[in-house]
């Protein structure tokens, strides 16, 4: 029996359903759409009703299409999927959809991983009926998934290429980005779709004494489809901090935000940046500030929240150990700076 045929439970019918919780697991959604549709009926011609059954009728309103809408996006993935099978292309796919190869794409390869999930859950657990994708029918839904993010790519190569000097200009044109309404301007200069990453530390010149922040926007190559046969690259924008001098003219700032070769702000990631490229003494200088301020962590602010004496002192030792070390290597610095020159 189709669905289509299936005649709602009575007891479905009569619950309350004001919540897309109270919907049963495995309702078809003709059931949803009937009921829906019957509490709708009711509040267009019932006028004289009182009013807590026409607000219990909008609520059920609410809550059965919200309902419908997550069943039918968690079997997105699925009906591409049969639709590819059956033999739709993917433009046709994405003409249904009203959205991107990629977006589609991305929708058949989290569906596809699900279902391989479910098939190894049941293939271990011992079941008679292995629902899910095996790994054949995994790797042929993956194979369609290659081939769109294959054509996607080339069209975002070929769409960037047209693109990549207004993009260059229109970042150039915004080094520094201070308030809410400068980055929209800047975003509206630029793709939907283009990716966006944060960089994952904030920069600044090192021992300036006064200095205020401001984000840099700057053209980067992202890779898509990392691993595949459609791996591309193409530009994305990353939004770096950089703390710049202050005062001093826009001009001067802007050229201190816009230099690549600033070393962190916070002192860890500072003493990588100098000690990879064999600055010794600057990073050995930093590793031993990120040494005190673990010891401080640890024998002041960890120990005062010990629930016994003998733990705090363990702490405390323990804090004295690493200030001990702190020392050791802020006097390593200066002598490795020696031998070295």
């Amino acid at each position: 029996m189709t669905d289509q045929h299936i005649v709602p439970a009575p007891a479905f019918m009569a619950a309350e359903t004001h919540r897309p919780g109270d919907v049963p697991a495995g309702t078809p959604l003709t059931s949803l759409a009937h009921k829906r549709s019957e509490a709708g009926a009711r509040l267009l011609t019932q006028h004289d009703r009182d009013q807590d059954a026409a607000v219990s009728d909008a609520l059920t309103q609410l809550a059965l299409g919200e309902a419908i809408r997550r069943t039918v996006r968690n079997e997105r993935g699925g009906m591409i999927s049969q639709a590819l099978r059956l033999g739709a292309t993917w433009e046709q796919v994405t003409t249904a959809l009203d959205t991107t190869e990629l977006a589609a794409a991305e929708d058949l390869r989290v569906w596809a991983e699900g279902q391989r999930t479910l098939y190894h859950q049941h293939l271990a657990a011992g079941a008679n009926i292995l629902n899910g994708l095996d790994e054949d029918a995994y790797a042929e839904v993956m194979r369609q998934v290659a081939f769109a993010l294959g054509r996607a790519a080339v069209e975002a190569r070929d769409t960037h290429a047209e693109q990549a000097p207004r993009l260059r200009s229109a970042v150039a044109a915004a080094p520094m980005v201070d308030t809410v309404g400068e980055l929209r301007a800047l975003l509206e200069q630029l793709p939907d779709e283009m990716p966006l990453s944060l960089d994952d530390h904030h920069r600044a010149l090192p021992d300036e004494p006064n200095q205020v922040h401001t984000v840099h926007p700057s053209l980067v190559a992202t890779v898509s489809g990392l691993g595949s046969e459609a791996e591309s690259k193409q530009p994305g924008l990353m939004l770096t901090q950089v703390y710049v001098p202050f005062p001093a003219e826009p001009e001067e700032q802007a050229a201190v935000a816009t230099r690549d070769d600033l070393p962190a702000y916070g002192e860890l990631a500072r003493a990588a940046y100098y000690l990879e490229r064999g600055e010794l003494r600057a990073g050995l200088k930093d590793v031993a500030e990120v040494l005190e301020e673990l010891a401080h962590l640890v024998g002041e602010v960890a120990a005062d929240f010990t629930e016994h004496d003998e733990e705090g002192s363990t702490l405390r030792v323990e804090a004295k150990r690493i200030t001990h070390a702190s020392e050791r290597i802020g006097k390593l610095a200066d002598e490795v700076e020696e031998i070295a020159e």
